[in-house]
């Protein structure tokens, strides 16, 4: 049986422009998010695993957090 997807699910799908950025982080960091990528059963790049991490410190500052935590 096939799903239709709503009006809602198809805004949400559409990409968004992607803007390049250089970020420095510590070794150990990169380290510490290549170890966590490594036990996941579904691959996930280190690039969507930041932009996971980054959406998430953003959605909790605007749910009031300081400095993007409860």
């Amino acid at each position: 049986m096939k799903r239709k997807a709503s009006d809602s699910t198809l805004k949400k799908r559409q990409p968004m422009p992607r803007v390049p950025v250089t970020v420095r982080l510590p070794e150990a960091i990169v380290q510490q998010i290549d170890q966590a990528l490594d036990h996941r059963d579904v691959p996930l790049s280190r690039n969507n695993w930041l932009l996971e991490a980054a959406i998430e410190k953003l959605k909790r500052a605007e749910q009031g957090g300081t400095n993007g935590t409860q």
